[in-house]
């Protein structure tokens, strides 16, 4: 279970890492809207699948789901991802 834990755990950070890069590099940190090509307030493994971190292999959309999918709907909704986005900083 530990193991498990710490996985999770850097998968987050794999992922709060790549967000922050890209606003680094002057991309600006990742819009909602933006992300959610179908405006239906939900990010599906579709359009986390079309982010350029996991296009470049540092992420799973599996592995963001479990992380970021707190009421396990299989997207991870505005607030959702608003809440994690705090916890990294980014708001």
């Amino acid at each position: 279970m530990k193991t498990i834990t710490t996985l999770f755990a850097a998968i987050a950070m794999s992922f709060a890492a790549q967000l922050v890069s890209a606003q680094g590099m002057g991309m600006g940190a990742p819009d909602f809207a933006t992300m959610d090509t179908d405006s239906d307030g939900e990010l599906s493994a579709e359009e986390l699948a079309a982010l350029p971190f996991v296009q470049s292999g540092n992420a799973q959309v599996d592995e963001i789901l479990t992380n970021w999918d707190t009421d396990s709907s299989g997207t991870v909704s505005e607030a959702e991802f608003n809440s994690r986005a705090m916890g990294m900083g980014m708001g």
